[in-house]
Order: structure tokens, then sequence, then C-alpha cells
């Protein structure tokens, strides 16, 4: 019998992301995902957050729904371009941070069979500063991790 549990897409609305989606409906066929977008906490952003700069609670506030609000439309958009592809979609949003830990933890409370993950192939000085989101996810989760990388 066939692993019905389903599959995670990290999904930011880049082109690896799409071909993550892509490459599931390619390998895996029709079946359950989950489409999966972190939503960063603003708190973490360092002119709002970390910088000793005060933010009323009221601005805080409305840039926080506007992110989610954000979020779920890239979501949105994530699960669209899966069924168009035949797969069964969902949408999850995730706010926290880092982003690859919220990953890990969307995966294990889904208890997603696999988790998906376009890489954006950054090398040298970017690799270092940015660090690899999909590195990150493949080293800390439990799970099997399939790294899709772009055209």
């Amino acid at each position: 019998m066939a692993d019905q549990r389903p599959i995670l897409i990290a999904y930011d609305g880049s082109d690896c992301a799409a071909a993550a989606i892509d490459k599931v409906a390619e390998e895996f066929g029709p079946r359950k995902v989950i489409v999966l977008v972190v939503s960063e906490d603003l708190d973490r952003v360092p002119f709002l957050g970390t910088s000793g700069v005060p933010v009323e609670a009221e601005t805080m506030e409305l840039l926080t729904d506007a992110a989610n609000k954000g979020a779920q439309a890239t979501a949105d958009k994530g699960a669209e371009r899966a069924r168009t592809l035949g797969l069964e979609a969902t949408t999850a949003v995730y706010e926290g941070g880092p982003v690859w830990s919220a990953i890990v933890e969307a995966a294990e409370e889904n208890d997603a069979a696999l988790i998906a993950i376009g890489s954006r192939g950054l090398s040298g000085v970017k690799h270092v500063v940015l660090g690899s989101v999909s590195g990150a996810v493949a080293h800390h989760s439990h799970r099997s991790v399939l790294i899709v990388h772009g055209s």
C-alpha cells in the first residue's frame, strides 16, 4: 500500500520553489501535498525588532497582518500550481524563524512523508552570508528531504 501521508513542499514563490512543486508532481503523481510558506517573525527584522528603535504596537500589528496576508497569498499561488499539476494541495503558513526550523517543525506536526524544497544554489560569499535553508532542513530533519535544483 502506498504511503498516504502528505508531502510537505516548502514554497516561497521563487522559481526554485516552483520547480520543487513540479518535481513532486512528476515523481510522485497525484497525492496529497501541503504547500508551506514561512512568514518570518517581524521581531527578527533588524530595523523593527532588534535595533532598539521603538515601533508602536499598532504599527507592528498592521505590519504583521500584512506579512501574514502576503504569506497566505503566496501559499495559495503555490497550491494553485500544484492543483494544475494534479496534486491535492492544501496550504499552511507558519510564522517564526529561522525558516529551516519552521519547515522541519511543520513536517513533524503534519507527519509528512517527505519534505520537498527548492535550492537556490548559492555559492561562495552569498552562501556564507545567507546560509542554505535547504541544507539546514536536510541536516536537521528526521524525514527524507528532496532538494530540487531549479533550471
